[in-house]
């Protein structure tokens, strides 16, 4: 490809992803999802969110992936959160987009942990990344709390089953490269609340 050609398809990629926040048709804005108001002691609670409005256009979905299998989470938004109800211990996340990324934590039951997902730029669309933040971040109550719960769906639960084959290839496709990568951040135990 050209360097005109890769020029414009960059900008073509960086204009689609500067569009603003468009939700996901398959979530449903929530005051306080069933996860937070029925909080399970014996679990950990999870919170993913986009903070960012920047690739909004784009979705990212979230699944725990850990011992290879691919449950699903739910799809993030920009300016959306979602809550998930994950077994104590350690686990294993992907997000969805263009490409898979990973994040690994290990958790204590009774607490909450928070995960920002990321959106970067990609080839064709956005890619996300995964990044804990901890409880003591200065600015996590204020970031979190600019994001509008969701919760899944009949919709989003249809969309995830027939997305399967292409989630499980990215998650093939990418998850040796992400084990072989430096830069992996995790949650740790003390990360929560």
């Amino acid at each position: 490809m050209s360097f005109s050609r890769r020029l414009i398809v960059a900008v073509t990629v960086l204009v689609g992803l500067g569009l603003g926040g468009c939700a996901s048709e398959h979530m449903v804005d929530v005051a306080v999802p069933k996860v937070i108001a029925e909080k399970n002691p014996d679990t950990a609670t999870m919170v993913f969110f986009r903070s960012s409005f920047f690739g909004g256009a784009i979705q990212s979905s979230v699944f725990n992936v850990t011992k290879g299998d691919t449950n699903f989470i739910g799809i993030v938004s920009a300016g959306k959160k979602v809550a998930y109800a994950a077994p104590p211990g350690k686990q294993r996340y992907m997000v969805i987009g263009e490409s898979a990324d990973f994040m690994d934590a290990d958790t204590i039951a009774g607490k909450t942990y928070y995960v920002r997902v990321r959106p970067r730029v990609g080839v064709w669309s956005a890619r996300f990344s995964m990044r804990p933040i901890p409880v003591s971040d200065v600015g996590l109550k204020e970031e979190v709390g600019g994001c509008q719960w969701v919760e899944n769906t009949p919709a989003s639960y249809g969309w995830a089953k027939e997305n399967i084959a292409s989630v499980t290839e990215k998650q093939r496709k990418y998850i040796d490269r992400w084990l072989k990568s430096d830069n992996n951040e995790a949650i740790m135990p003390g990360d929560g609340e």
